[in-house]
C-alpha cells in the first residue's frame, strides 16, 4: 500500500522470507495456545531430575514441551543461555545447578510463554535466596536484535515511503549493534531443547553462527 502507517510489529525487519514467517506464525501460535492451556501432545515426555523440580511451580511443569534435560551438563558459576526457553522450566533447573554466581538467560519469541516465565521466576528466586534467571524476547536465530526494544523504537515511527522504511530497518541494525540481546562471548553453554528443528532450513546457517559468536572461547553446546 501507499500509506503503511505505523508498524504494530516487529516482523518487517527480522529478514525472513514470507514462507519462513508463515512457519514461524504457526509455530507462535501453537506455543502460545499450549501456554494458555496445556497440550499433552505437543512434545514427548521426559523424566527430569526430581531434586530440582521442587521449588518449580505447577504452571512451569504442566506447561513445558521440552525433550531433553541438559543440567547434568552444566557447572556451578558458570553462564546458560537457553534457546527457546518457553515456559523457563530449563532455566529454572540451571538456576539451581550454576548457582547464584551463574547467570541463566531464556530467549523465546512468544509473549504468553514469556509471560507464564516470568511470572513464575520470581518465585522460584525467593524460595532459593537468589535470583539469576533472566528471560528476553527474540528469535533463536537472530540473538543479536532485542525485539522488545525494537518494539519500543518503532512505536513512534511512521512508515510511508521506501525512504522511512529503510530508515527503520536500519534502527533495528543499530539496536543489534548497539544493545543486542546477547552479547558476543558472554556465553558458557548455550542449551536447547526441542526447538532447533523449529527453525527454517535457509536460516540455520545463521543460527549456528550466532551459537558461536555468544560463545566464550572454549564454550559449549548441548542440544
Amino acid at each position: 500500500p501507499a500509506e503503511i502507517g505505523h508498524f504494530p510489529t516487529t516482523e518487517y525487519f527480522m529478514k525472513t522470507s514470507p514462507a519462513s514467517s508463515r512457519t514461524e506464525d504457526a509455530v507462535k501460535d501453537r506455543y502460545a495456545a499450549a501456554a494458555h492451556a496445556p497440550e499433552a501432545a505437543l512434545c514427548c515426555p521426559v523424566t527430569y531430575d526430581p531434586r530440582y523440580l521442587k521449588i518449580i511451580p505447577a504452571e512451569v511443569i504442566e506447561k513445558d514441551y521440552g525433550c531433553g534435560d541438559p543440567s547434568r551438563h552444566l557447572l556451578p558459576g558458570e553462564t546458560v543461555l537457553d534457546l527457546g526457553s518457553g515456559t523457563g522450566k530449563i532455566c529454572l533447573i540451571a538456576a539451581q545447578v550454576v548457582g547464584p554466581t551463574g547467570p541463566v538467560i531464556g530467549v523465546d519469541m512468544t509473549d504468553a510463554t514469556l509471560g507464564v516465565a516470568r511470572r513464575n521466576a520470581p518465585i522460584v528466586a525467593d524460595r532459593l535466596g537468589f535470583a539469576n534467571v533472566e528471560f528476553r524476547k527474540g528469535r533463536i536465530q537472530d540473538l543479536a536484535l532485542d525485539l522488545e526494544k525494537l518494539d519500543a523504537v518503532l512505536r513512534d515511527q511512521v512508515v510511508h515511503d521506501a525512504a522511512s522504511f529503510l530508515a527503520a530497518s536500519d534502527l533495528a541494525d543499530e539496536l543489534r549493534a548497539r544493545s543486542p540481546l546477547v552479547a558476543t562471548g558472554t556465553v558458557d553453554v548455550v542449551v536447547s531443547n526441542c526447538v532447533l528443528n523449529l527453525v527454517q532450513p535457509g536460516a540455520r546457517n545463521q543460527l549456528f553462527r550466532e551459537i558461536h559468536r555468544v560463545l566464550r572461547p572454549g564454550g559449549r553446546a548441548v542440544i
